[in-house]
């Protein structure tokens, strides 16, 4: 059952998140510099709305039994889509590195086929990439952060709720805090597993 026991949501943060490194100089004072881009990971915290104990007991069940730090499963984005393109694809291959595809749109509804804000994911990947500039007339797209992987021409982009975070929880312990009489939210953070 893994994360698909996490529905009815109904809050959603989505956080980009780099590693710091320390840095030491030759004077021996310790600084924490910021690599952008390098590595990147997406921190996702997520609310259901209030539910019954009875629910709530066994979304805890489900959610402590993939193990903490230790187990990854797939989390089904769970922000709504901006655009509307159903169906897309890479035009050209890209390496790793690059910041934008030529994307082709073979299905959309009305309006912008992708958004600017919209979270992508190319066929065969984990790494989730959210979109920053999307150039309608020529189809560019450019995202971040860089392809951690090399895309390949005609590769499947993923768009809207066929985008899965690859993810592990951010803590080994599950807690449990419900009062039986009323109805409570689950709250749960996870963290991608940096590729």
């Amino acid at each position: 059952m893994g994360l698909s026991v996490l529905t009815n949501i109904a809050k959603a943060t989505i956080i980009s998140e780099t590693k710091s490194v320390v840095t030491k100089n030759k004077h021996s004072f310790t600084r924490q510099a910021r690599k952008l881009g390098q590595p990147q990971r997406w921190r996702i915290k997520l609310s259901t709305a209030p539910l019954p104990y009875q629910q709530a007991m066994a979304m805890y069940a489900q959610l402590a039994s993939l193990d903490g730090v230790y187990g990854k499963d797939s989390l089904p984005c769970p922000l709504p889509q901006i655009g509307s393109a159903l169906s897309v694809k890479n035009r050209v291959a890209r390496a790793v590195g690059a910041n934008n595809v030529d994307a082709i749109v073979l299905a959309k509804e009305a309006g912008d086929a992708i958004g600017v804000g919209d979270f992508i994911q190319f066929s065969g990947h984990k790494k989730v990439y959210q979109v920053t500039l999307f150039n309608r007339e020529s189809g560019e797209v450019q995202f971040y952060p860089k392809l951690k992987s090399a895309v390949g021409a005609s590769e499947q982009i993923k768009v809207g709720k066929d985008v899965e975070f690859y993810v592990y929880s951010q803590d080994s312990d599950t807690e449990i805090s419900i009062t039986a009489a009323r109805p409570v939210p689950v709250n749960i953070e996870l963290v991608e597993v940096t590729q």
